[in-house]
């Protein structure tokens, strides 16, 4: 596997590759980037331009502006341990209540982190991949495709 694949696997249990901002970028979505950097502008209440948002993975050198002052992923870094799941005091507060913040993606980091706990981060990040592709084509999709930008394709939710 390599260094840029394991970047993919954000401390707090999200796989990075289904990320529609990562997506958005890695698929040269210009005019989609420039929407997302609208709607961040908004919500952080400071201006983003499509720029901010140039990301390859959640502990790569390049991260979008959203994710640059994560707690968890700080709390990670500080403690020198990359994924949570090696963590002495797994599940903290932290990560509790990101998976149980309303987000959809967010909801299932506890079970993520478990399962990468269960089969190692490598086998997790293959997982993953595979999980959020076209099962026509075989592109990747983000958390929230509803089409494979590909072929068209129809994508099955996700989330149970």
């Amino acid at each position: 596997m390599s260094q840029g694949q394991k970047y993919l696997a954000a401390p707090c249990g999200l796989y990075c590759g289904a990320c529609t901002i990562y997506r958005t970028g890695k698929g040269g979505d210009s005019k989609r980037l420039e929407q997302i950097a609208a709607v961040l502008t908004q919500h952080l209440g400071k201006a983003i331009e499509a720029k901010d948002l140039a990301c390859e993975g959640c502990l790569s050198e390049t991260v979008a502006i959203q994710c640059r002052d994560c707690h968890i992923r700080a709390c990670a870094i500080e403690k020198g341990c990359s994924y949570c799941y090696k963590c002495s005091v797994f599940p903290c507060k932290k990560i509790t209540d990101f998976n149980n913040d309303g987000m959809l993606h967010h909801s299932e980091v506890l079970e993520n982190i478990q399962r990468q706990r269960d089969i190692g981060i490598d086998t997790w990040i293959e997982e993953q991949a595979e999980r959020w592709r076209c099962p026509k084509c075989a592109c990747a999709v983000d958390h929230y495709s509803d089409h494979c930008p590909d072929c068209g394709t129809a994508i099955e939710s996700k989330w149970h």
